[in-house]
């Protein structure tokens, strides 16, 4: 081989040599898209969602809880008696008066046993009446059930007897009512607490009658 041959083959060995071992050149290397902003916004959103979410089911509950705590005071809450007293003294009168006769005597009774063994009782939710022999009979209905009432007046409008309609069709009597107070002040107190169906349904006093005209 020709010595100019020998001398660029040994070159070019030497060359690939020292680039085989030579440092590798720094690359520049692109930075990643940064996605942990987009990331920890989207979470927040979401965070912050929860957080209104949570507020808003908190709202709700207090709401709920303070209509519930009105129900619970006012389910609590001590009962008012309005009226309580037995039928008025005046449905004696008549069955008195005709006593003179044989056959007055069994009313005149009836009418005393009522007056020892009836009561009537109206606090600030419900009624109560207690009939029956030696009054062990209770009878008692709250003022939503009643879907109508009905009465007639006795004793110049001092006392009146009333018939309740209850909702499942059922029917109370209650007769006589009045004494302490006025019949129309008792049922306008049990008027005032019926629903606006009932009042539709109802009679009205000679009162409403008068505080409507005015």
């Amino acid at each position: 081989m020709a010595p100019s041959s020998t001398s660029v083959l040994l070159t070019a060995c030497l060359l690939q040599a020292a680039t085989a071992f030579a440092p590798a050149a720094p690359r520049t290397i692109a930075a990643p898209r940064s996605w942990t902003a987009g990331r920890t916004v989207a979470l927040a959103k979401r965070k912050g969602d929860l957080f209104q979410e949570m507020s808003d089911l908190d709202e709700g509950v207090e709401s709920s809880a303070v209509v519930s705590s009105e129900k619970e005071k006012a389910i609590l809450a001590p009962e008012e008696t309005f009226f309580e007293g037995p039928p008025s003294w005046t449905e004696v009168v008549i069955p008195a008066i005709s006593i003179l006769t044989v056959i007055g005597i069994v009313p005149f009774v009836a009418t005393l046993s009522r007056q020892a063994w009836v009561k009537y009782k109206i606090p600030s939710r419900r009624i109560s009446v207690t009939s029956g022999f030696n009054g062990q009979d209770l009878t008692e209905i709250t003022f939503d059930e009643i879907y109508s009432m009905k009465f007639v007046y006795r004793a110049f409008g001092e006392v009146g007897d009333m018939v309740i309609e209850l909702r499942d069709g059922a029917k109370l009597e209650i007769r006589s009512l009045g004494g302490a107070k006025s019949f129309d002040e008792i049922y306008g107190y049990i008027f005032e607490r019926t629903d606006s169906e009932c009042k539709e349904y109802s009679d009205t006093t000679r009162t409403m009658k008068e505080l409507k005209g005015n």
